[in-house]
């Protein structure tokens, strides 16, 4: 799977530029995710600033000038966030389209390579010719897939963990073990999930089966002239559809869980830390800049580690 698109004499200077791109662009989306950290840092400590200075003295001795002052300072931090998003305008489109001719070059790659050990003199596997179409494209695209995804996990956790251990340390562990605790109890949830997934395709495969023979040899299916196709087939039908409403019941309760989940991390980080704007020691209250970075910072790294939770239904 690796050797014929890697270590291939016409493919491997593009193997590895393909693959030098992919894993430059997770950087950069890493890179990026913390330069809008800051900025909302910056940017949420200006308005609050602002606020602080308006209220502390009567509005109507506020003049124009400075007003005029902060609408400078407030389009400024606006000017810096579109520096900081504007290569990602033209990046994400390019990288892109790298993957995705390097994700096609390893598929056909893998087409070639199955071809090429064709003997047709053997009697071929039921199914090889479809095998060799829809599973290369499902490998190059799941292993582009899963490798994407755990980049930006681990550069994710590179990058926020030490940021929020620093302005939170308490948050930073909240937010490991919830998004950790998070993934066991979505495998204790789903874990029936795989084995009824099975049974579903075997009994699936069991009615194609026979709906071949009927088509092919209809007396294997209705061996007497009496019975019909219908009651030939009730019994497999009945059982698919048990089978899939037990699939069905399995993913809902998992689609419960994840959609509670997913809310609670969304308050967790504000019910923890949103009260120290109004802390009683001076050393221990946040600026409304701090809050949004380390509310940030939070989703973040849960995010990363929760990924396994989050992608639970494609996984099984």
């Amino acid at each position: 799977m690796l050797r014929e698109f890697f270590l291939r004499k016409n493919t491997v200077v593009f193997a590895w530029f393909g693959l030098v791109v992919f894993v430059g662009h997770q950087v950069f989306r890493a890179v990026l995710k913390y330069r809008i950290n800051s900025w909302y840092g910056r940017f949420y400590n200006t308005l609050q600033q602002a606020a602080g200075e308006f209220s502390s003295g009567a509005s109507e001795d506020v003049d124009d000038e400075w007003r005029s002052l902060q609408r400078e300072r407030v389009w400024d931090h606006l000017a810096d966030f579109a520096g900081i998003v504007a290569p990602a305008v033209f990046i994400h489109p390019i990288a892109g389209y790298i993957r995705n001719r390097w994700v096609l070059s390893w598929r056909l790659n893998l087409i070639r390579a199955y071809l090429s050990v064709w003997d047709t003199s053997i009697t071929p596997i039921e199914g090889a010719s479809q095998r060799i179409h829809e599973d290369t494209q499902r490998f190059a695209s799941g292993v582009q897939g899963c490798v994407s995804t755990i980049l930006d996990a681990l550069l994710t956790l590179v990058i926020f963990c030490p940021l929020l251990a620093s302005l939170d340390p308490v948050l930073m562990a909240v937010a490991v073990l919830t998004a950790v605790g998070g993934v066991g109890v979505s495998a204790l949830v789903g874990k029936n999930l795989v084995g009824l997934e099975v049974d579903l395709q075997k009994a699936e495969a069991e009615v194609r089966r026979h709906l071949v023979l009927l088509e092919v040899d209809p007396c294997r299916i209705v061996d007497t002239a009496e019975a019909s196709v219908l009651d030939a087939f009730k019994s497999r039908i009945a059982v698919l559809g048990n089978k899939c409403r037990k699939l069905y019941a399995n993913f809902a309760g998992l689609q419960l869980w994840l959609s509670t989940y997913d809310q609670a991390a969304v308050l967790l980080p504000y019910f923890l830390v949103a009260p120290r704007l109004f802390a009683a020691r001076a050393e221990d209250v946040l600026t409304l800049g701090d809050l949004t970075r380390v509310t940030n910072c939070f989703s973040k790294v849960f995010d990363s580690l929760s990924v396994v939770s989050e992608n639970w239904l494609q996984v099984c």
